[in-house]
């Protein structure tokens, strides 16, 4: 409703003419529906001017006078105030979303002649990347997810094509999760059976909560050798094989399900061994911060393939600039190393883009059934 439409609401009374200011401004606050039918109460009904400024003054601001900014709405690069000052609109940053800034961007390589932006990516599993990459206006400009996170994410055209046949994802390089342990009570460095000898070292394990990783570690302890994991996990036997190794161990698990969770549980509990992301144990922002002396075997890691993904919602302009510098030179975590270590395992791309959901599923219904773990 435009002002001029509103000012021909005014009751023409006299006695209301010390009040058309206010009561043109009150217009505004209040609904232009209920105003029309209300508009000429008789003049007893209203506050004196300066009381009716005053309550006018209290009254919480209406969606039509104040616009709102979204939550998820990142700052600009320079000051909002410059719209209001007659400068052009700053333009916004657009950012790269990584898992846990603070951990992994200090093992994250970038190409020295681009000026990017990191944002963490906590934790929230597939529907908080379907919010994240579907958010409109969009200023996630590419989100490092894992390899499973990416496949789904692609089928369900979350993310958009970067190759020509169609595929979402640009390798960016390996997470890295390591068994680590703590040496003032266990005075070799432990392997993967190591995990469930409760006997010789009773305490805590941290685990993460999820089936990816967690299923390869259980039958690898269990004996399966690192080359033979996906054949064996490829079969009702090796799954259940899997679970029932879980069950064994359950009362001495505690779960993470992101990098800070994990870092959370290392700095304030005596973690006995686990499996972490290697970032807490190696960075030199975290590793003295933690509750103990915790050590790494390096010979015990599980390498994880990341992939960049460019959001469905990024605009045309962003988009070739995203391609661009991911088809080139793009932000890379650590690739496989050479050797590689005989106790280790690579996470299989192609086993969980097709055993992802079932897995989960599975993996979820069993938890719940478990008893409480044991403090």
């Amino acid at each position: 409703m435009s002002m001029t439409h509103l000012r021909s609401l005014q009751c023409p009374s006299s006695s209301l003419r010390s009040h058309k200011l206010l009561r043109s401004a009150a217009v505004v606050i209040h609904h232009a529906g209920r105003y029309v039918r209300n508009r000429c109460r008789p003049a007893r009904h209203l506050l004196p001017p300066g009381k009716m400024l005053a309550t006018m003054m209290m009254v919480p601001a209406s969606p039509v006078l104040a616009a709102t900014a979204t939550p998820d709405t990142p700052p600009t690069s320079s000051s909002s105030q410059a719209g209001q000052t007659g400068e052009e609109a700053p333009s916004p940053l657009y950012y790269w979303a990584i898992p846990e800034r603070s951990l992994i961007s200090t093992i994250l390589s970038s190409p020295g002649n681009l000026s990017l932006h990191f944002i963490s990516r906590n934790g929230g599993g597939l529907e908080e990347i379907k919010r994240q990459t579907l958010a409109y206006p969009q200023f996630i400009q590419a989100i490092m997810l894992d390899s499973t996170e990416s496949a789904i994410a692609c089928a369900r055209a979350w993310l958009q094509p970067i190759h020509p046949l169609g595929a979402c994802g640009m390798p960016a390089g390996f997470f890295r999760n390591i068994l680590f342990w703590d040496p003032s009570r266990i005075s070799s460095p432990p392997r993967w059976a190591t995990l469930w000898d409760v006997a010789r070292y009773p305490g805590q394990r941290a685990f993460f909560q999820g089936p990816r990783m967690t299923l390869e570690i259980a039958l690898l302890a269990d004996g399966v050798p690192p080359a033979l994991i996906y054949k064996e996990l490829s079969t009702p036997q090796g799954i259940d094989r899997a679970f029932r190794k879980l069950n064994q161990l359950i009362p001495y698990i505690i779960w993470w399900r992101s990098p800070s969770e994990a870092y959370h549980i290392l700095r304030e509990q005596a973690v006995l061994m686990g499996v972490i992301p290697s970032a807490i144990i190696f960075s030199g922002q975290t590793r003295h911060t933690l509750a103990r002396p915790y050590q790494a075997q390096e010979n015990s890691i599980l390498y994880s393939p990341a992939v960049w993904g460019i959001p469905a919602t990024l605009s045309a302009e962003k988009t070739s600039e995203t391609k661009a510098i991911l088809l080139t030179n793009p932000p890379h975590l650590p690739t496989l190393p050479t050797p590689f270590p005989a106790e280790s395992l690579e996470i299989s791309d192609s086993f969980w883009a097709t055993h992802a959901l079932f897995l989960s599923e599975r993996f979820k219904t069993w938890l719940a059934h478990l008893s409480p773990p044991a403090p």
